[in-house]
């Protein structure tokens, strides 16, 4: 008997292990907590009735959730699960795990210098597994607390998250994207430790001291823990608009025209970019949601979606389209649609109208897109 209950005893002590182990494993979370693969989130605008806490959000499962349950800022909502390893103090982490925060816009209220890239993102691993989490919404996260991650000014406008979970040898790659979009950190931790390219990234503070040649691997195919295939861009620095423009590179990567939504509350937006045929690059001039519809002036959320219906792929990026920013670094994370997973027809179905094509140096004209 004794014998029976020590082989017992063992038996649950190793699933405790188990679980424990899976449990705190650096992945991308849903609401409930759950590992997923990838998620995506659409986060509305303070607009009509809503209070710019809900989102549209879509998951490596496959199934998009149109009404959240829980708030964007809730202490144990997509966010939150997500960020739990690197909420509380530094020195209760695990010796084998790390972080950057960056963001052009760091809480609470300070700005990077235009020489860094307009762009905004977390990336947490371990010796195993991490996140790259990618956004659009200034002084995120706020603080690394449960109640106080998530900034009251990032409620006024749409804005726009993609969170990945990759395997540790992918890491290298996805440092080599933060050095091109030289991005500004905030906030790390244990992250010297890690993949070279990450800790290349920390060792400089200034991006005009990196390399400024031009990289041959602007480009990356990156593959998910889960085995979905991403496709990395990052943009050169141009006062050119064709090699400026991130969507203009985007365009050309893909073969295909693009609609982009990106910020319209700034001063010279560009316009629609028609200058080379069966690449355009085609403004998002207001969408439309099941949570409502809302102007490009009160979406500050960065993405794109091809035009061609045999490409389906959608960008979550960290560029607006204004020629302040063909100067500054940038990027994005592509996804393409597959059997399973319709990011594209989701986000394809959020464009109400789009601007044309200039005519004659006019602004395009305000139109549905084609069916």
């Amino acid at each position: 008997m004794k014998m029976k209950q020590g082989v017992m005893w063992r038996l649950i002590v190793c699933v405790s292990l188990l679980c424990c182990s899976s449990e705190a494993q650096v992945t991308c979370r849903n609401e409930n907590g759950a590992a997923v693969d990838w998620f995506i989130m659409y986060k509305v605008p303070k607009v009509n009735s809503f209070t710019g806490l809900e989102y549209l959000y879509i998951d490596s499962t496959g199934a998009p959730v149109t009404e959240n349950v829980k708030p964007i800022n809730h202490h144990a909502g997509v966010l939150a699960n997500t960020l739990a390893p690197m909420f509380g103090p530094t020195t209760q982490m695990p010796p084998n795990f790390g972080f950057i925060s960056y963001s052009d816009q760091p809480p609470p209220d300070k700005s990077a210098g235009p020489s860094y890239g307009h762009s905004k993102g977390v990336v947490m691993m371990d010796r195993s597994t991490g996140v790259w989490l990618l956004h659009s919404t200034p002084r995120f996260p706020f603080s690394r607390e449960a109640n106080n991650f998530y900034p009251t000014t990032g409620e006024t406008n749409a804005q726009t998250f993609i969170c990945v979970t990759f395997k540790y040898d992918q890491f290298k790659k996805i440092g080599k994207h933060l050095k091109h979009i030289k991005m500004f950190r905030f906030d790390h931790h244990n992250m010297d430790k890690f993949p070279q390219g990450l800790g290349d990234v920390l060792l400089n503070e200034d991006p005009m001291s990196q390399d400024q040649t031009d990289p041959t691997d602007l480009i990356q195919t990156l593959k998910s823990a889960g085995g979905r295939t991403f496709l990395s861009v990052a943009k050169k620095v141009s006062e050119r608009r064709a090699e400026g423009d991130l969507y203009v590179t985007i365009a050309n990567e893909l073969q295909s025209p693009v609609y982009v939504q990106t910020w319209g509350g700034q001063a010279c937006r560009e316009d629609s970019y028609c200058q080379q045929p069966g690449q355009e690059v085609l403004n998002i001039d207001s969408v439309k949601t099941e949570l409502g519809d809302w102007g490009n002036g009160k979406d500050h959320s960065k993405w794109c979606v091809t035009k061609d219906q045999n490409r389906k792929v959608t960008c979550i990026a960290d560029s607006n389209r204004a020629r302040s920013q063909f100067k500054r670094p940038g990027g994005a994370l592509c996804i393409k649609d597959d059997n399973n997973v319709k990011v594209w027809d989701m986000f394809n179905g959020f464009i109400a109208t789009i601007e044309d094509c200039p005519v004659n140096g006019d602004r395009g004209k305000i139109v549905p897109p084609p069916p």
